[in-house]
Order: C-alpha cells, then structure tokens, then sequence
C-alpha cells in the first residue's frame, strides 16, 4: 500500500511538472533536481553499500545549490545526501549519481568511459546525451521538461530501473 502510495505521488509529480512551462534556468534546476530525487526511487543500486548518497556534479551547475536544499530536507535510501561540485573527472570521487550539466564542456565518452560497468547514474541535460550513453538525459521537448532513459545504459551498468519510471519516460538507445 505504502509503495502504490509513492507511486502514485510520483506520477503526480511528473505530471504536474511536465505542465509547468520550462522557463528559466533556475527554475528548470529546481525542476531537475526534484526529478532526481524522486528518480532515485524507482532505481536500485545493486551490491552497493553506502554510507551516504553521493550526488555528484562535473562542472559548475545552479542544480548543485537546489539539491543542497532537498540534501537538508531528505534522505535517499535511509541515508544522508552529500551533494558535490567537481572541476575535472579525474576529481570525481565515490559517487551514486554523476550529473553532467549541459555546460560541461568534458566529452560525454570520456566519462563514460571512466565509468563503464560502475554503479554510478550517470544524469545529462544535453541533447543527444541520452542516445550516446547517459541513463537518463533531460530535455525540453514544446517547452516542457521531459526526460529520456537509456535502457542499454542501465543492461550495461549495476544499475536496475522499475518499469514504472519506463512509462514516464522517453526510450532511446
């Protein structure tokens, strides 16, 4: 009951925020970030023991200061939110979501390359990002914001994703 009660706010969420015109970089930030949160529920990081829930961001990016906000507020799987900035990939340390910001001027190969086969959502917000690799990838679609999942992605990495995000999503590979 518990879970169809989550599940159901979810798709609430979803819906609602797809109706929210997409204006405005902040705003389209804060957007992301309750995205991200709520994504982390419907995926399973598989043999992973964490002692936090590491969010990562490679470049400078308004997402890091909104999941700070939720980071105060929230838990992810019982456990707290560490949420960091990084200025290279080779500084990028333990990691459980790695979001890439559309700025980020790092080849989306070499990061994932660094990352293949790792436990790490690897969350972009560039356009064609999604079709070369990224698990899930944000996108503006009539000025709404929409995501799309890489199922090959996740077939590739110790990462499970629940059908149920699947059907909010678009699908590419």
């Amino acid at each position: 009951m518990l879970l169809k009660k989550g599940i159901a706010s979810f798709i609430i969420s979803i819906v609602l925020l797809a109706f929210i015109p997409a204006k405005g970089y902040t705003q389209q930030s804060a957007f992301k970030a309750a995205f991200l949160y709520h994504f982390t529920e419907y995926i399973d990081w598989r043999n992973v023991k964490m002692e936090t829930f590491n969010f990562a961001v490679l470049d400078k990016s308004p997402i890091t200061e909104q999941m700070k906000i939720i980071a105060n507020e929230k838990k992810i799987k019982n456990k707290k939110i560490k949420v960091k900035e990084y200025a290279t990939l080779d500084a990028v340390e333990d990691c459980h979501i790695l979001f890439i910001p559309e700025t980020c001027t790092i080849s989306i190969e070499s990061i994932l390359k660094k990352f293949a086969g790792k436990p790490v959502l690897i969350v972009t917000e560039k356009a064609g990002y999604g079709k070369k690799g990224a698990h899930i990838n944000f996108l503006v679609s009539e000025n709404k914001l929409r995501f799309e999942i890489n199922l090959e992605a996740f077939k590739n990495s110790d990462i499970a994703i629940s059908s149920q995000l699947l059907q909010h999503a678009t699908i590419v590979n």
